[in-house]
């Protein structure tokens, strides 16, 4: 007899019609909800900001298997009026200060990177701590591979030699849709999301290095010429990050937390900057980016905004708040 699938949240798995009765499922049985770059089972309020971590959250109550398809719904912002503002009281963009001319990206280089001293002992304490930890390079039996799609559970060394087929991508949530980057096969259907098969073959990851933040907190200002970008967080190794520009276009690549952690974000920057008098100051707690402007003048917004109504918008909210 044919197995079934079942569409519990946190099983997914398939089963014998016979065992339908008995109460082998173990699911989570309340929603998911995506707030500031986490991830979160409501019923257990267990949370990640890794999509796979988060997966792997075993459910929180043993039940039935299901297999009904359960139906997406996708919620739709309501409408609501727009305050009609006097005409005296809207403030203008006149085109001052215009972004500076794009073009095809060009030469990418690197970014000198200077390191505080805070930061540089913070990392050798890491160091010397992590050396004197007896725990080597094995693996717990049991443990689920990390990487995008692939559930995988290690069973020995053995295990290493199976494929890994996964999403190198990440997951993107928008509009009731959602897809994996790498390969942007769309669905509104969330369960459908998940069984997904990796579009790529690679080799399983058990440790949880390297997971990707989308998200981390930045502000940025301009003063006396040079635009400053901060980026917020611990733990940053500048041996293995990387910031790159081509004048137009800055490129970073973010390791923090000591190495357990990673995020990658390009700026399309409003106006043009020289890279050779640009640096990054890396410390303890934050990354500062201070990027010399090659026109010294005021900056709406640190990215540029194509359409010119969106760029009015955004200079209209930027000086009313």
């Amino acid at each position: 007899m044919a197995q079934l699938q079942c569409y519990n949240k946190g099983c997914s798995q398939k089963y014998d019609p016979e065992d339908s009765d008995k109460e082998v499922c173990q699911y989570h049985p309340g929603p998911h909800e995506f707030h500031d770059a986490y991830k979160i089972w409501k019923c257990c309020q267990k949370k990640s900001t890794d999509f796979t971590t988060w997966l792997n959250y075993p459910g929180c109550q043993k039940g039935k298997h299901n297999n009904v398809k359960p139906v997406e719904n996708v919620k739709v912002a309501p409408t609501q009026e727009i305050r009609p503002e006097k005409e005296d009281e809207v403030i203008v963009w006149n085109g001052l200060n215009k972004p500076a001319e794009r073009h095809a990206p060009g030469q990418m280089e690197s970014l000198n990177i200077e390191v505080t001293n805070g930061a540089a002992a913070a990392i050798e304490r890491q160091q010397a701590a992590t050396a004197e930890e007896s725990g080597d390079n094995n693996v717990v039996v049991g443990a689920v591979c990390k990487n995008n799609a692939c559930n995988t559970t290690y069973n020995g060394p053995e295990t290493n030699k199976t494929e890994c087929r996964h999403h190198p991508g990440t997951a993107i949530f928008h509009e009731g849709v959602k897809y994996w980057s790498c390969c942007v096969k769309k669905t509104s259907d969330f369960t459908q999301f998940l069984n997904q098969p990796g579009c790529e073959v690679g080799t399983h990851v058990w440790s949880k290095q390297n997971e990707r933040v989308d998200k981390i907190r930045e502000d940025w200002f301009s003063r006396a010429g040079y635009i400053h970008l901060n980026v917020y967080c611990k733990g940053a190794l500048p041996d293995k990050s990387a910031f790159e520009t081509d004048g137009l276009l800055l490129r970073t690549t973010i390791v923090h937390g000591f190495g357990n952690k990673i995020t990658e974000a390009s700026y399309d920057l409003f106006g043009a900057i020289v890279p050779s008098e640009s640096k990054v100051i890396v410390g303890e707690r934050k990354i500062e980016m201070v990027l010399k402007q090659a026109e010294p003048m005021g900056w709406p917004s640190l990215i540029f905004v194509n359409n010119v109504e969106e760029q009015d918008a955004n200079v209209e909210n930027e000086v009313s708040a």
